[in-house]
């Protein structure tokens, strides 16, 4: 469902007495994006330094959004959940509202708004599974040669990027001999996938033979130069 860019998309509570506080979000969530009060009402929440548009903004008594990307409804839910909205209230296009009530009903809040079909509910389970399973679904953290450092406040440091990036600093590191050249190729690589995050798109974990296969690869190359 495309949206419609005439629709403020935007989640606000639907209980009384709970905080309305601008700014008032998790301290992890802080961290991972860069915040201001530039260019509209509210603090908004950039996912990379260089991009211009924020994915959400916070105002406060509302948290509003240009599109239904995935990745900023589940971190506006997460700052619902912090400040106590047991119920939210969705309004905007069909694809943010649906997005929405996915990822509030995983959490468990109550989302008020939209009207699920059977293959939202199907959906819902599937994303309910996935949040249960082990953490070390996510995979190994990456050690060595393989590490990727993150600065703390960085957008993309979530466990499907951190096995990609990982993958891409070892083979940057078999094959560029330059310490220079490895930093500026990988802060390249995070600031792509940081505006693909900030397009909608989102990264599962590499499982661990595909990621040692890559590397392996990448060493290869490396030596053979």
């Amino acid at each position: 469902m495309a949206d419609d860019p005439t629709l403020p998309n935007t989640l606000r509570p639907g209980v009384r007495n709970r905080s309305v506080t601008e700014g008032d979000v998790p301290d992890a969530l802080r961290r991972r994006y860069y915040v201001d009060g530039r260019g509209g009402a509210g603090l908004g929440f950039y996912v990379d330094a260089m991009v211009k548009a924020p994915a959400f903004r916070d105002r406060g008594r509302q948290l509003v959004a240009a599109r239904s990307n995935p990745n900023a409804l589940r971190d506006m839910t997460a700052i619902a959940q912090h400040r106590g909205w047991s119920i939210i209230v969705a309004r905007g296009s069909p694809g943010f509202r649906r997005e929405a009530w996915l990822a509030g009903r995983t959490v468990g809040i109550e989302v008020h708004g939209y009207r699920p079909t059977e293959r939202d509910v199907q959906e819902l389970d599937r994303r309910t599974a996935a949040r249960e399973r082990p953490a070390q679904r996510s995979g190994r953290q990456t050690t060595g040669r393989e590490a990727v450092h993150y600065a703390p406040g960085d957008a993309v440091a979530e466990p499907g990027v951190r096995s990609r990036l990982g993958v891409v600093g070892a083979v940057v590191r078999a094959r560029v001999p330059d310490p220079q050249a490895q930093e500026r190729i990988l802060a390249g690589a995070r600031s792509r996938i940081a505006q693909w995050l900030e397009r909608g798109a989102s990264f599962e974990p590499l499982p661990t033979p595909a990621r040692s296969a890559i590397v392996e690869a990448g060493r290869d190359r490396g030596r053979q130069r």
